[in-house]
């Protein structure tokens, strides 16, 4: 089964590698930066890395949060072409939602507004979108502006 657990560095490695195409392009529209730059400042700017590891303990996302409330996930593809895989991020996605929100007034992000895989996530965790902002980020895109309180 697979499970959350604390990212390393070659777990950074891997899914810096073997991100989902819609995560560099939502990268590189919030940032600006190459997807695996905007990754690098992400992670080690973050108070919590957190892998999200497959049956055989291999990495297929990344998630974290950022000192101020800042969540957020990056994925290789397996992540979301696998049913088993989706589902258990789901739930144990919402546990450790959950538990941050013990710690964390809010937690909040913003998402590109083509990532619907993404954003079908954020809402089964229990998010709130708040306001879609039509030109968010260096490339000004559209990005859907979201949180949730605890």
């Amino acid at each position: 089964m697979g499970h959350l657990r604390k990212a390393n560095i070659k777990d950074f490695k891997y899914v810096s590698d073997n991100m989902r195409v819609m995560d560099k392009i939502e990268a590189y529209y919030q940032t600006g930066l190459t997807p695996e730059d905007a990754l690098s400042y992400t992670y080690l700017g973050s108070e919590t890395n957190m892998a999200i590891a497959d049956d055989n303990d291999q990495p297929i996302g990344l998630c974290g949060v950022q000192r101020d409330g800042c969540i957020w996930m990056v994925a290789t593809d397996e992540l979301f072409e696998n049913k088993k895989y989706k589902l258990q991020l789901v739930r144990q996605g919402r546990k450790w939602v959950d538990n941050l929100l013990e710690s964390y007034k809010i937690l909040y992000n913003y998402v590109y507004a083509e990532n619907t895989s993404a954003i079908k996530w954020l809402k089964t965790l229990g998010f709130t979108f708040i306001n879609l902002h039509e030109s968010y980020g260096q490339q000004k895109k559209p990005f859907y502006e979201f949180l949730r309180i605890a």
